[in-house]
């Protein structure tokens, strides 16, 4: 439990981080920042694994950051706090994958791939939660401030079955959300969930616009693909190198 016990923290505090960015800024703008979570993870396997990539590798990133950069600036919710949370987002997740390596197949339980990535889920969440809930209850406006949080949102209008079912379907929803993205890994190469962990970020940001009509501009609509096709190409350049070193061996 000692080993997991870092696992399950980072990978909680990175659930956190998105929540609080999705709810600070507009939930487009909030995929756009996260799409800098590969390059946040090459720095991390380069400085705490040892792992050097290719240049190219690292060229391929140049994108990313301009195109974050440009969404950044001209983005018309911004705020400092949903910025700073989306970041803490991408490293909690850099992390809590270096923790991963370090500790081998993590809760990977099971006779075959699914169920192990499977239990690797249930295990980390359960962990998480024993993790995070001393910080939850101990954090203003945590835990303690659910029943003011709650009247609050009854005093404004919300009807309480409403409210209720929302926030069950809320939880329901992200927790398949995670059970279907392991799903996916246990049945694919590593690139081919990244490429479509890409395609994903632009489905949600397309969706988050239509639906929430949040007004954008040309040059943080431009610095949005232009991001988004970073990650892309990054995925891309990354496993063409992966494959001439392995071999090369």
């Amino acid at each position: 439990m000692t080993k997991l016990a870092p696992v399950g923290f980072f990978f909680a505090l990175g659930q956190v981080a998105t929540v609080a960015s999705l709810g600070a800024v507009a939930v487009s703008f909030t995929h756009v920042v996260k799409a800098l979570e590969p390059a946040v993870n090459a720095i991390f396997s380069a400085l705490l694994l040892g792992q050097v990539f290719h240049p190219m590798v690292y060229a391929s990133l140049l994108p990313v950051f301009a195109g974050v950069a440009m969404a950044s600036s001209s983005e018309l919710s911004f705020s400092m706090f949903g910025f700073v949370m989306a970041m803490l987002s991408n490293v909690a997740f850099a992390a809590r994958n270096v923790m991963a390596a370090k500790t081998g197949g993590v809760g990977q339980m099971g006779e075959d791939n699914v169920t192990r990535k499977t239990n690797q889920l249930a295990v980390l969440t359960f962990v998480a939660t024993a993790v995070l809930l001393p910080v939850a209850l101990i954090l203003p406006g945590g835990l303690r401030d659910f029943g003011s949080a709650w009247n609050a949102a009854i005093a404004s209008g919300m009807a309480p079955a409403k409210l209720g079912s929302l926030l069950g379907l809320s939880g329901f929803y992200f927790f398949m959300y995670q059970l279907s993205s392991f799903w996916v890994l246990s049945q694919v190469p590593p690139i081919t969930h990244s490429v479509l962990n890409t395609l994903k970020r632009v489905v949600v940001i397309v969706a988050s616009l239509i639906v929430f009509r949040n007004p954008i501009t040309p040059v943080a609509a431009i610095g949005s693909a232009v991001g988004i096709a970073g990650v892309l190409l990054y995925s891309l350049t990354k496993a063409h190198y992966d494959r001439l070193e392995a071999a090369s061996k």
